[in-house]
């Protein structure tokens, strides 16, 4: 077992101490409503705010050109971002293209929450 499962099942097993079986199948539940609602607020993000992850792609080139403060998108792609971002409401790409807070997630995480506590799911 790696140092993050021995972490996470030490967090896992001192999170449950002490408790009754139900209190346990409840935090079970609880958890794992959160992890669903993470995992559709990354799947919304990624479709929503795909730009935030376009530095995954880059070469070595574009990594170094992000470094230095340049973005290496094409200036018609980011002024689509932009108007598109400003449309949602949420902060501008920096310079280098790279997001400066972590507004996009946490909408996304919102609406996430919203759509799982409605049971639209």
């Amino acid at each position: 077992m790696n140092k993050m499962r021995k972490e996470a099942k030490r967090k896992y097993d001192e999170a449950r101490k002490g408790l009754s079986e139900e209190e346990i199948a409840a935090l079970n539940r609880e958890d794992l409503k959160k992890e669903k609602i993470e995992q559709l607020a990354k799947e919304i993000h990624l479709e929503r705010f795909p730009e935030e992850w376009d530095f995954m792609g880059d070469s070595i080139a574009d990594a170094d050109d992000r470094k230095r403060g340049i973005n290496p998108m094409s200036e018609e792609y980011c002024t689509e971002v932009k108007k598109r971002r400003e449309a949602l409401g949420v902060a501008p790409l920096s310079c280098n293209g790279m997001r400066t807070s972590n507004e996009t997630m946490e909408l996304c995480l919102a609406e996430a929450e919203e759509k799982i506590n409605k049971g639209s799911l």
